[in-house]
């Protein structure tokens, strides 16, 4: 019989195998577990990547609104590159610059909403014309709505037959590496978001038509409406005020009845011009009917609405119009940063003008919105 020590020694030896057997089993386990990630990641990327074109393609056969074909490139992107934020520029027609059209998680009123063709970061990426990751400067980096400034972007020059339509910028916590993948993504979606977007510009230009007013070429009633929606949304988010201004010219029935209505269009055409140049740039000037003209006053408080109608108003009564013509205007003006009053705005406005006409015309008239609303006047 063999003794103790030899059977110590074969069992020791086994055991020695077993754990070496079972070692190289794990090994292998953990190989093909992680395989397995690498397989299922890969088939998960390539799900979002195809999901993204998917995405972006559907935009440009179901949606002819500029904003959401924007939005869904920009936002679809984001989220496949891991960006903290993005923004969407499109260029200037006649300038060399691009303009910030949409965005997400960025600060109000974020820097950058201009980038020069021939300043960083649009430089490097448009002279490469391929998605780049850059660094960004302190005075090109847009706040964060989070808090902070990104300091790195990831530039994707988005072109159409040769033409530069514009550029996204993604931005990142951390500078990166493009994979021949992502690059190729980046590409599709530069491709695809400038066919939509020549297609949302397109009808973007044919909607315009129709809501520009054709003597005046200032936005219609349809236009000053839609816009004024938008204002009140953003008044809400960003909890500002909002003014509005009610214009109409004086005695205008009577330059019609002497001098004939063309002359009245031209009268309404320089008065256009006056109210447009005595606006600020970020105003809405649009004309109400007739000789009637209202004007969305962005961020305004009462005493700078009624600064700036009078200014306007003094700018008129010292214009002289077509035939050596001296009128007058009168205006009527409502101003709050209380949500609950906005969809009241203009109605005080209209109050308020139809106050300044009956106390002779000529003048500036602000509307009370703490006073219970008068009827509407006939």
């Amino acid at each position: 019989m063999p003794d103790i020590a030899s059977v110590l020694l074969v069992t020791s030896v086994l055991l020695v195998i077993a754990f070496v057997l079972l070692t190289v089993s794990l090994m292998r386990l953990r190989r093909t577990t992680r395989e397995l990630q690498a397989a299922l990641a890969d088939e998960s990327g390539a799900r979002d990547r195809a999901g993204l074109l998917l995405a972006i393609a559907s935009a440009v056969n179901s949606s002819l609104a500029l904003e959401e074909v924007l939005n869904v490139a920009l936002t679809h992107a984001g989220r496949i590159m891991g960006a903290v934020a993005g923004a969407m520029y499109l260029v200037t027609p006649g300038e060399n610059e691009m303009r910030r059209q949409a965005e997400y998680n960025l600060s109000y009123r974020a820097k950058g909403a201009v980038r020069h063709l021939e300043q960083e970061p649009l430089r490097t990426a448009l002279a490469a014309m391929r998605p780049m990751v850059l660094g960004l400067a302190d005075e090109a980096s847009p706040g964060l709505e989070a808090g902070g400034h990104p300091q790195h972007v990831l530039v994707v020059p988005m072109q159409r037959a040769g033409v530069l339509m514009g550029a996204m910028e993604l931005y990142l916590n951390t500078s990166r590496e493009l994979t021949e993948d992502q690059a190729d993504l980046l590409n599709g979606v530069a491709s695809q978001g400038a066919i939509a977007i020549r297609h949302a510009q397109l009808f973007q230009a044919q909607e315009e038509n129709a809501l520009t007013d054709e003597l005046t070429q200032l936005p219609n009633r349809r236009a000053l409406a839609q816009r004024y929606l938008q204002e009140m949304h953003r008044a809400r988010r960003y909890h500002k005020s909002i003014a509005f201004l009610m214009i109409d010219l004086d005695h205008f029935k009577q330059v019609n009845d002497t001098y004939g209505h063309l002359q009245g269009d031209a009268v309404l055409h320089e008065l256009a011009k006056i109210l447009t140049a005595g606006a600020r740039e970020s105003d809405v000037c649009a004309r109400y009917g007739g000789e009637e003209f209202g004007i969305i006053l962005h961020e305004t408080t009462e005493q700078g609405a009624r600064t700036l109608a009078e200014r306007i108003r003094a700018k008129v009564a010292a214009a002289t119009f077509p035939g050596g013509l001296k009128l007058t205007i009168s205006i009527g003006v409502s101003a709050t940063a209380e949500p609950a009053l906005f969809t009241t705005l203009m109605e005080r406005a209209d109050q308020a003008l139809y106050a300044a006409k009956q106390g002779g015309r000529n003048q500036v008239r602000v509307a009370d919105m703490k006073a219970t609303p008068s009827k509407q006047h006939a």
